[in-house]
């Protein structure tokens, strides 16, 4: 039998990078055609820019309950500069207020889950058939959740802004130019493309219009990273009312899944256990 002390260093933190895009991981497309004069910004930020963005946060603040499918795509900087990439599809499942479900498929590396109902954090990885199970030392909203994932890994979650309570609410914070490209089409989807510049950033957004702007695509070029890496979403679904009761959010480990423990940063955060008689 697989040893019980195997720590999860490896696991644990490759699994929860599925859900959370580490720095390192990120970059550019092919050189796009030459804007339309249309599309050349103009200086400073476009209100019409930030209302959109605003318009689309307070969407998603106002579902109680929600979920969307994504296929990532980023690009890994290799020792000689060249760039590589990497990339998986994920499913978010998020019930407010404390309440998230992550699924992802890997192209390397095959599936991952994480289950968070507040109090419990647990990871699965079926390839592998093992798992990680911890209880927080207090109950933890997802704002509460995602800054804690990201003290204790030190990773950014990717995509956190559309799981907090407030989604987007600090998209001005570091603002230095927004403008609308223009009306363009995505998979049948007609949609608002806008751009933004933040110190650190290029970001461009797609929106399906209508009355309820829902995010189609985004790319974000880390500007002041080496090699200037991007990052790269693809939305394929989005449900704005799901049915999911809490019980999807738990974790039930299957009879022959083994139990590890999440050792992160080298501090445990559960107490080692009893071994079974």
């Amino acid at each position: 039998m697989r040893s019980t002390t195997r720590s999860l260093a490896c696991v644990a933190v490759t699994c929860l990078a599925f859900a959370l895009g580490a720095a390192s991981a990120r970059a550019a497309e092919p050189a796009a055609p030459a804007a339309t004069p249309e599309a050349t910004p103009a200086e400073g930020i476009d209100p019409d820019a930030v209302a959109l963005l605003t318009a689309f946060g307070k969407a998603l603040e106002a579902q109680p309950r929600y979920s969307f499918a994504v296929d990532f795509s980023y690009d890994v900087v290799q020792q000689h500069g060249e760039k590589l990439e990497f990339g998986s599809t994920r499913v978010y499942t998020v019930k407010r207020p404390d309440h998230l479900r992550l699924s992802e498929e890997r192209r390397v590396g095959g599936r991952r889950e994480i289950y968070y109902d507040g109090t419990t954090l647990a990871v699965y990885v079926p390839d592998q058939k093992v798992y990680a199970k911890a209880k927080l030392r207090q109950h933890r909203d997802l704002d509460g959740f995602i800054d804690v994932v990201e003290e204790a890994l030190g990773m950014n979650v990717a995509l956190s802004d559309l799981l907090r309570a407030q989604p987007l609410a600090r998209i001005e914070e570091g603002l230095r130019s927004a403008y609308i490209v223009g009306r363009e089409t995505l998979n049948g989807v007609e949609c608002e493309h806008v751009a933004w510049e933040t110190d650190e950033v290029d970001a461009e957004a797609w929106f399906s219009t209508g009355n309820v702007p829902l995010l189609q695509r985004a790319v974000v070029d880390y500007r002041e990273e080496e090699g200037r890496p991007s990052f790269r979403a693809q939305f394929t679904k989005w449900d704005r009312t799901p049915d999911v009761s809490d019980a999807v959010f738990v974790f039930t480990p299957p009879a022959d899944a083994e139990r590890v423990q999440f050792n992160v940063r080298g501090r445990n955060p559960e107490p080692a256990e009893e071994p079974e008689p």
